[in-house]
């Protein structure tokens, strides 16, 4: 990966935002005829999410697998479920013909094995990871000084987190550093500040997770 910084207008960051990730998807179909997409949560995704569902390209595509870069333990139609935010955006006039959504089923009791069935569906190697980043630098759900950041074996785990919902399940660092193509969605100055200070601590991603997305493409609504 290598860093892209896309700056757009507030009032166009969704669709612009949407348009490039779903032109990224068009050319991958075009090459290989599938494509995996690993979405993610937050308000930053809820906007993208909006405008993205109205694209024509996006609902006329096929051979696609939707999955899911972490889940809170809840139940899929509680208003802190990633898959229910995706549902009631995304995917609010259904999934596109021919894709395929796969839930990351947080909600089961037994956490670990929810985790390791989740690790063995989706492939080696993600076609377009989205993610986003909270103010504290946390991606995914993967938090400053969290001891899922060392994990090299396994793909997901799970972890207790410093917010409400805590638990939840994420994806570990493997899976991001595989991905093909990694998009940030940092919609507002906050985020914008969390870059600045990734590109000053470099590769400190102990303290500051985003460190592992520095060489990714930040979709950002503010100039630095």
């Amino acid at each position: 990966m290598q860093q892209v910084i896309k700056q757009f207008n507030v009032t166009e960051w969704a669709f612009q935002s949407a348009r490039l990730i779903q032109d990224t998807i068009n050319t991958i179909l075009q090459d290989q005829g599938h494509c995996s997409i690993m979405l993610t949560g937050g308000r930053s995704a809820e906007q993208l999410y909006m405008s993205w569902e109205k694209l024509s390209d996006f609902r006329n595509m096929s051979n696609v697998q939707f999955y899911f870069g972490d889940e809170r333990c809840v139940e899929p139609n509680h208003k802190d479920s990633n898959y229910g935010m995706a549902m009631k955006t995304l995917f609010q006039c259904g999934i596109p013909s021919a894709c395929s959504v796969f839930r990351m089923e947080a909600d089961k009791a037994d956490r670990e094995s929810a985790a390791l069935h989740y690790s063995e569906i989706f492939p080696d190697k993600i076609d377009v990871l989205l993610l986003g980043v909270g103010e504290d630098g946390h991606i995914a759900s993967l938090f400053p000084g969290s001891s899922a950041l060392k994990y090299v074996g396994q793909r997901v785990v799970p972890i207790i987190g410093p917010k409400l919902p805590y638990e939840r399940l994420t994806i570990t660092p493997p899976v991001i550093t595989k991905s093909k193509f990694v998009y940030v969605l940092a919609a507002g100055e906050a985020k914008g500040q969390v870059l600045i200070r990734a590109q000053q601590m470099n590769n400190d991603f102990d303290v500051l997770p985003a460190c592992l997305i520095l060489n990714a493409t930040w979709l950002l609504d503010t100039v630095l």
